[in-house]
């Protein structure tokens, strides 16, 4: 089918493959001399394109985003034949997919009250604003970056704890967990990716890592979830014992 038509995505020009990808004709040709996107047919002085091409560009701009330079893009395709590098830029991109953050939620200003199930202050929303937690999204409309914070956040504003003591607890809650990433993350790294590294990155492991990855979420979720609640306990277990001992003081005879 023509590029002209635009159904399918084949026979396109360079202009068309770059604008099907959202990618300027620069960018493409420059993957193109890199090898990182195997050339067109050529028809008569006219190089056209097709849609494992544009999924081509699709996977390298999705890696980008995760943070994969050029060069490990490089690396990832032609560590493997030509006719599985597709196969293996699924497999590693697919290594993120179950730490995938929530996708942002958009609304109008006015909905977010309801979708959250609490009457907010009216000082809150400039306060989300703040944190980053919110961020405009045109006239009149808001994204929200991490809905499960918010949702979280809003329940405890339920439970009577003012909005502006839950954000407060924002920041260092991030510090901490990201601390806790770190321990599992070097777990999977000294442990799992070293040894895939060390074989040469071959195309069979590729699976075996991927599987690491996806179990290392549920692993570390119990891990972190048995650990809060013994450290809970024993912040209560203290909280009580504080608790005592004012009530005891309390009703001594002044």
């Amino acid at each position: 089918m023509s590029a002209g038509n635009g159904a399918v995505g084949d026979d396109l020009t360079i202009d068309e493959l770059g604008a099907r990808a959202g990618m300027t004709v620069r960018n493409v040709r420059a993957h193109l001399s890199r090898g990182l996107l195997h050339p067109g047919v050529l028809r008569g002085r006219t190089a056209y394109y097709d849609h494992s091409h544009v999924a081509r560009l699709e996977l390298i701009a999705s890696l980008q985003r995760r943070g994969f330079t050029l060069a490990a893009i490089d690396v990832l395709i032609n560590q493997t034949p030509s006719n599985s590098a597709e196969e293996a830029l699924r497999l590693y991109r697919g290594m993120l997919a179950p730490w995938e953050p929530e996708p942002p939620v958009e609304m109008r200003e006015d909905e977010l009250s309801a979708w959250l199930g609490v009457q907010l202050p009216s000082d809150a929303l400039a306060e989300l604003r703040t944190s980053e937690l919110i961020e405009p999204a045109g006239p009149g409309r808001i994204r929200i970056t991490s809905p499960a914070l918010i949702r979280s956040g809003a329940q405890a504003v339920a439970l009577g704890i003012s909005p502006e003591a839950v954000l407060a607890v924002n920041a260092p809650l991030r510090e901490h967990t990201r601390g806790v990433a770190d321990l599992f993350l070097a777990l999977f790294r000294d442990h799992v990716w070293k040894a895939h590294v060390a074989a040469g990155l071959p195309r069979e492991g590729v699976v075996d890592v991927r599987t690491a990855v996806e179990g290392l979420q549920p692993v570390a979720t119990q891990a972190l979830l048995g650990s809060f609640r013994t450290s809970m306990q024993a912040a209560m277990d203290a909280f009580i014992a504080e608790l005592s001992e004012t009530l005891t003081q309390a009703q001594k005879p002044s």
